[in-house]
């Protein structure tokens, strides 16, 4: 079949290259243990709670799911003290943000984010026919919500607000960004990914459902697969007002989310000692990682998530190899436009001890 064949918008997207896979970095280096901190995946997995979850689910399997998540919402509604009727879910926060695209994004439509960022943003936005406003990211690595306001005009549609980002960390301060949605145009969806939202560890910061009840028009996006450790289910979900997320239901496939999914997710709400502990390890796990990357004279960006975004002052590519031969899989960042930088995903204490003890004869400290 000839390229000529496919929808033109199909011919315009970029593929998405994930992180090397264990699996190809063991048989490419003939390694039999591998540390993958390249996919800001939990490192502890999901709760114990959640595996048995699962396991029971898994005899229901012949079963179709119930469409709506219904407990599942209820659950989240408590959780965020919104209504569950403001509340999708969904098959990953990434299904989540291409239903948008599809629910809100017209041909010619204008869709605004600054970058680098996740790329599902532009993936969403062209697959429609939209046009992407790329705008670049403030010296300090943070999106510039005065240049996106200043870039609005009759056919912007979306705006994106990666918060904290991928792949810096950062995050936009809250006050700003309450001034930002209050002078966005009513003719404009604003949509908080918040996939790392739960790492942000800031007194007082407001979060995307806090902007729903207020009656902004927002949707606020956000997955179980970082903190909960569900990456491989695949469950997301938004908030948002009714009126807003209908569209967007209307687009969604009949039965999204797995058996095992919604009973593993649920489970994982009910698990808060176990969620305490990982953001508690993370928070950890991010002092020592940062303090010791200082000592080596690499520059780390604080981050509200789970990753790091390490500035080597250098070429990343020969660390990133040399890491990969010691085991390692990290993420370098050249395809983000930054050929210095690599992110590193926050792992167990062992796991970061490992990989500092790699990293320092590579920088000579």
């Amino acid at each position: 079949m000839t390229a000529s064949l496919w929808r033109q918008e199909v011919s315009k997207l970029e593929k998405y290259v994930p992180g090397k896979s264990i699996e190809e970095v063991k048989q490419q280096y003939g390694l039999t243990e591998i540390t993958r901190l390249a996919s800001n995946e939990n490192p502890f997995g999901p709760s114990p709670k959640a595996i048995a979850a699962m396991s029971a689910a898994a005899a229901e399997s012949h079963l179709y799911p119930e469409p709506t998540s219904a407990e599942l919402r209820g659950k989240l509604g408590e959780l965020y003290e919104v209504d569950p009727s403001r509340i999708l879910v969904s098959n990953g926060a990434d299904n989540v943000l291409m239903l948008i695209g599809q629910a809100y994004v017209n041909p010619g439509d204008e869709v605004v984010y600054c970058v680098p960022t996740f790329s599902v943003y532009r993936t969403s936005t062209v697959v429609m026919g939209g046009v992407p406003v790329e705008i670049p990211l403030t010296d300090d690595y943070k999106f510039d919500l005065d240049r996106i306001l200043a870039s609005v005009n009759e056919k912007t549609k979306l705006i994106y607000v990666c918060n904290p980002n991928n792949p810096t960390g950062t995050v936009v301060d809250s006050d700003a960004l309450e001034a930002f949605l209050a002078r966005v145009p009513p003719h404009v969806v604003v949509v908080l990914d918040e996939a790392y939202g739960e790492f942000i560890d800031i007194e007082g910061y407001k979060t995307g459902a806090d902007y729903v009840r207020e009656g902004y028009p927002v949707i606020s996006v956000h997955t179980f697969s970082k903190l909960y450790g569900l990456a491989a289910m695949r469950i997301g979900y938004a908030i948002a007002a009714e009126n807003v997320l209908e569209p967007v239901l209307s687009v969604r496939e009949p039965f999204p989310v797995s058996r095992m999914a919604n009973a593993a997710a649920l489970a994982s709400l009910e698990d808060v000692e176990y969620r305490d502990f990982v953001l508690a390890a993370n928070r950890e796990g991010i002092r020592y990682l940062s303090a010791e990357l200082n000592r080596m004279g690499i520059g780390v960006t604080d981050s509200y998530s789970n990753f790091l975004f390490a500035h080597l002052r250098r070429d990343a590519v020969p660390v990133v190899e040399a890491l990969l031969r010691a085991g390692f899989i990290v993420r370098p960042c050249r395809s983000w436009g930054y050929p210095e930088h690599i992110r590193i995903t926050v792992g167990s204490p062992e796991q970061n001890r490992r990989f500092i003890e790699a990293l320092r004869p590579l920088t000579g400290r």
